[in-house]
């Protein structure tokens, strides 16, 4: 089998070998998007490049979070990967599972790294005991007050607030929010943004339309529905609402015609649902991005001032949404 080569990807994406050069060396004089679209053909092709990579990042992901159709905090950690070699970073994945996390015990070698990355929360307490061993860490879609670590988060708030004022718009009234509010911040702020929009739409904020799509161990569940039907529901995320639909088609409901639903990430959950979802698009690349930035400055800067990047969310309008029925 052949060996590729530099000319070979630079055949491939029509440009010079002296930019795919640039692109290994980590060259300033071609932009982040170029570096971007050659180490991903590189990939694809199979090309070996041996570098060496000046950081080495433990990223650690709770048990809690590990679902086989989990597809937000794995197309995040990709997103890690792809932009961690143009950036001189390695980075390796730990379990933790919920026994560690309690007990305030690390997965061995996870100290020997340059820095330590969150993927989705953790308890408070673990993240303090971590921070205690003078390691560089981030948190990554979440942050704690009085907790002085660098966190890169997406504006929940905002976008699920816009999310149901647009189901006000199209005339809804009984809108269900659907989340566990003890599962994570996330959720917490998603629901607070669907609070306020209901407090200004002057619509009630009903006990009984507040349902957990998760049980005690943090899986997910059929959500058990009100008897006096919300006419649309705002998920926490998308795979809640492609189950969600599902499960109100199943009962014999029509989605949008009698129901309307959203969801929230942008997920695939969105895209193969019948009917597509209505969603906030989450902008992971970004996140992963800003992720690595913070890192690294915090690597070469320990004594930096604590940053939080907070990063917008943009509704994506498919066709689970639709004017309220006339009840």
């Amino acid at each position: 089998m052949k060996k590729i080569s530099m000319q070979d990807i630079a055949t491939e994406l029509g440009i010079s070998k002296m930019t795919v050069s640039k692109c290994f060396k980590n060259s300033q004089d071609i932009s982040e998007e170029t570096k971007r679209i050659i180490l991903k053909k590189a990939e694809e092709m199979g090309y070996e490049y041996k570098r060496r990579l000046k950081y080495s990042i433990a990223v650690l992901f709770s048990e809690v979070y590990f679902e086989p159709n989990e597809k937000f905090y794995s197309g995040l950690y990709k997103h890690l990967q792809e932009l961690g070699w143009a950036n001189s970073m390695k980075f390796s994945l730990f379990y933790v599972s919920r026994e560690d996390e309690k007990a305030n015990i690390l997965n061995p070698g996870v100290d020997s790294h340059d820095g330590i990355m969150f993927l989705g929360q953790f308890s408070k307490k673990y993240v303090m005991y971590v921070q205690s061993l003078g390691i560089p860490i981030l948190c990554l879609d979440f942050s704690y007050r009085g907790v002085e670590a660098d966190s890169v988060v997406s504006d929940n708030f905002r976008a699920s607030y816009n999310l149901t004022s647009h189901l006000i718009d199209m005339g809804h009234k009984k809108i269900a929010f659907v989340g566990n509010l003890n599962y994570t911040n996330s959720v917490n702020d998603r629901y607070l943004g669907y609070y306020k929009a209901m407090l200004e739409g002057e619509l009630p904020l009903r006990a009984d339309y507040r349902l957990d799509d998760r049980g005690d161990k943090g899986m997910l569940q059929q959500i058990p529905l009100p008897t006096d039907m919300p006419t649309a529901f705002v998920c926490n995320n998308d795979h809640t609402a492609f189950l969600l639909i599902k499960q109100l088609k199943r009962i014999g409901y029509k989605v949008p015609e009698e129901v309307s639903v959203v969801g929230f990430d942008d997920v695939i959950y969105s895209e193969i649902s019948d009917p597509p979802i209505t969603s906030a698009h989450v902008q992971r690349e970004f996140m992963a991005e800003q992720a690595i930035q913070l890192m690294k400055r915090r690597i070469l800067h320990p004594e930096a001032n604590v940053r939080t990047v907070t990063i917008d969310c943009s509704i994506i309008y498919r066709e689970s949404v639709a004017t309220c029925p006339e009840i």
